[in-house]
């Protein structure tokens, strides 16, 4: 309470920027046709906005290329109607592609701030031919600084037209009121701010000069006012599916493969919206609406890695659940019959509520998940979050709170307080989990000081925390550099890093268990390609207790199997190169080499990994993604090799129109491991 109390002191005089960019729209009781031509009367009775800046990779700057867009409303909808000009309109990327799959075209983006709170906007894009993107950006939500993060799952109603010309590209956008949540009342102001991303040279431009320097890329949009007696009414939609899943086996003994019965599901999802409420239910959700998850390199993993949600319902406002330590991972509901969820914004407060029955082999348990969060002062908030999972008499209950403070508009204090309550049939029991963090956001140097910790019995149902029982503590210091306009390094930031792990109840007492020190070095090159180049060196402490009851074979019969207590000095080199988009394809490749530790085996190994992701285009309508991993591990005493995966994937799209499309994905995925060796007799 008295961290809070200071920090609320030292914002307590900030007001609003004087000079944050306004502009009041014009209302016009009329309707156009989308057609991407802006040929219609009223747009000659817009506001224009102009004088866009560079964003990206050196913000500060006037914009290379000139940005025009007009807006204007109608009772029912925004209009907007941009304009963006290029010197060599052959250097435009634009393609037919699948809804937000746009990453590697020419895109304007419009985000639409409609609660002006500056920590959560609805956002669209759209490239040259009008394909959309949108989704929800979020301060905080991915951690302090640069920015937070971007959900591009909720898919938006709203309609756009483009088209390419001899100066660049037109695109006409319009955004019904029906699409959005907003406060109740008559006069609206939002926030807005509008990007422009040129893929061939990835500059990034805005409408206002939002600097990198900066805890939060929302508190740097414009207003827009003069919005009144808006019609929204009330929005439901109906998604209903069917499933039919064989699953197949090949005989060991003769090859042979069969295959077993179809078996199939139906569901639906429905989803009610109100001015700032949304209420989603779901029957029998599943996969099948989603493309399958990519492969995973785990041969020497130690703890379980996180797949990202991908089913809708659960997508649904999924960033008013987050919290600093990650209390909220949807996807320990593994197979829900149904659910409903109620996510909204009432004045300062946010609330998101999600029930869930999961069905499991012996009995179904009940999943409660309940977020409530406030705004505070210009950019901050606290939250409290409450996760409930019961199976019968037992159950997994977690509280939380947490807080997140901006000041100075460059630094970010996160604090997180919680426990976790578990019972089940050997035992009730109980354990902590804090965490305290900041973050400084400059233009030349920022920092992020963290130290968390877990108590060895906390448990999180509906939670990803992989591990337990640790004290955590990260320091990583950047310098950044931005040359002149013309020259061949464009930005350029090093990072000086230091990771370090003990045992929880060792913190500040006892020895480190793990660490790593580490130094990269990330540049921006002239003509869009990138590099990133990293050296670091970590230790491992083995403890005698992890390896209880293993034993290694020796001529008088079974031993028990004793680690050596650590293993120093693993040093570990890496560089990525990401190339330009160019007109036809663009190439991303990684190689790793490094010293590291076999955990079962408790000795050391080098890994060596390869990373290649391909994309092509070879015309509007087509998108090839190959993508390759490879990873071999061999054992440092006597280059054995101990594992080794291989997974090629390739993902292929026919877009026949911007609403339908053929997709096909194959993943092949070849892994081999040998048996465990003693590191010592190699036996």
């Amino acid at each position: 309470m008295l961290f809070l109390a200071a920090l609320m002191q030292l914002t307590a005089a900030q007001q609003d920027p004087a000079d944050r960019f306004r502009i009041t729209i014009p209302r016009y009781e009329t309707s156009v046709e989308i057609d991407g031509r802006l040929d219609d009367e009223v747009w000659a009775r817009a506001e224009r906005i102009t004088g866009f800046h560079q964003y990206q990779p050196v913000d500060g700057r006037p914009a290379e290329q000139r940005t025009d867009v007009l807006v204007w409303y109608s009772p029912a909808a925004l209009h907007f109607g941009i304009m963006a000009y290029a010197s060599d309109p052959r250097t435009i990327r634009a393609t037919l592609a699948e809804r937000d799959n746009i990453g590697s075209d020419d895109r304007v983006t419009i985000f639409l701030d409609t609660f002006d709170d500056r920590r959560r906007a609805y956002l669209f894009g759209v490239n040259p031919l009008g394909v959309q993107l949108d989704g929800v950006q979020t301060e905080g939500s991915g951690g302090p600084g640069f920015g937070g993060s971007t959900d591009f799952s909720p898919d938006f109603v709203f309609d756009s037209r483009g088209q390419l010309t001899d100066s660049g590209y037109v695109v006409e956008v319009r955004i019904p009121f029906a699409s959005l949540r907003f406060s109740s009342g008559d006069t609206q102001q939002w926030g807005l701010q509008i990007s422009r991303i040129s893929a061939a040279t990835g500059y990034e431009d805005t409408w206002t000069d939002a600097r990198r320097a900066g805890a939060s890329f929302l508190a740097q949009s414009g207003v827009m006012r003069g919005l009144t007696a808006l019609e929204r009414g009330v929005v439901w939609e109906a998604q209903p599916f069917i499933t039919a899943i064989s699953d197949g086996v090949r005989d060991a003994a003769d090859g042979r493969f069969e295959r077993a019965d179809t078996e199939f599901s139906t569901g639906a999802n429905l989803q009610l919206g109100l001015t700032n409420l949304t209420i989603d239910a779901t029957i029998n959700p599943d996969f099948s609406q989603v493309e399958s998850d990519a492969g995973l390199v785990t041969q020497n993993e130690r703890f379980d890695q996180q797949i990202d949600e991908k089913r809708p319902f659960f997508l649904e406002g999924i960033e008013l659940f987050s919290t600093p330590q990650n209390l909220v991972y949807t996807r320990r509901i593994a197979d829900p019959v149904g659910g409903v969820k109620f996510t909204g914004k009432f004045g300062r407060f946010s609330i998101a509520h999600l029930t869930a029955i999961d069905e499991r082999t012996d009995r179904n348990a009940l999943a409660n998940i309940t977020r409530v969060r406030r705004d505070i002062m210009r950019n901050s908030v606290v939250g409290v979050t409450v996760t409930d999972y019961e199976i019968g008499d037992d159950y997994n209950r977690v509280a939380s709170a947490d807080a997140r403070i901006v000041f100075k508009r460059l630094y970010v204090a996160e604090a997180q307080l919680g426990a976790a309550w578990t019972r089940d049939a050997v035992s009730t029991r109980s354990d902590p989990l804090w965490e305290v963090e900041l973050d400084r956001t400059g233009r030349h140097f920022g920092f992020n000081y963290s130290l968390n910790g877990i108590g060895d019995d906390f448990v999180s149902a509906l939670g990803f925390v992989p591990r337990r029982g640790i004290a955590h503590a990260g320091i990583r210091n950047r310098l950044s550099w931005y040359g002149e306009r013309g020259s061949l390094v464009e930005s350029m930031s090093g990072f000086l890093s230091s990771e370090y792990s003990w045992r929880y109840h060792d913190l500040g007492r006892g020895s480190r268990l793990e660490g790593e020190d580490g130094v990269s070095l990330d540049m921006n090159l002239r003509g869009g390609w990138t590099v990133e180049a990293n050296v670091d060196r970590e230790f491992f402490r083995f403890e005698l207790e992890e390896y209880a009851g293993i034993t290694i074979t020796a001529p008088a019969g079974p031993v028990p199997f004793l680690p050596p207590e650590e293993i120093r000095g693993l040093y570990g080199y890496a560089i990525e190169v990401g190339s330009p988009t160019w007109s036809l394809a663009s190439v991303d490749a990684e190689a790793r080499r490094s010293a590291v530790a076999i955990f079962d085996e408790a000795a050391e190994g080098v890994e060596t990994d390869l990373e290649l992701d391909l994309s092509l285009r070879p015309t509007a309508n087509i998108r090839i993604s190959a993508e390759a991993v490879y990873s071999r591990l061999v054992r440092e005493r006597d280059g054995s090799e101990f594992a080794r995966t291989i997974i090629p994937r390739l993902r292929t799209e026919y877009q026949l129109t911007r609403s339908l499309f053929v997709r096909a994905i194959a993943e092949y995925r070849s892994v081999r491991r040998d048996a465990l060796r003693d590191p010592v007799s190699g036996a």
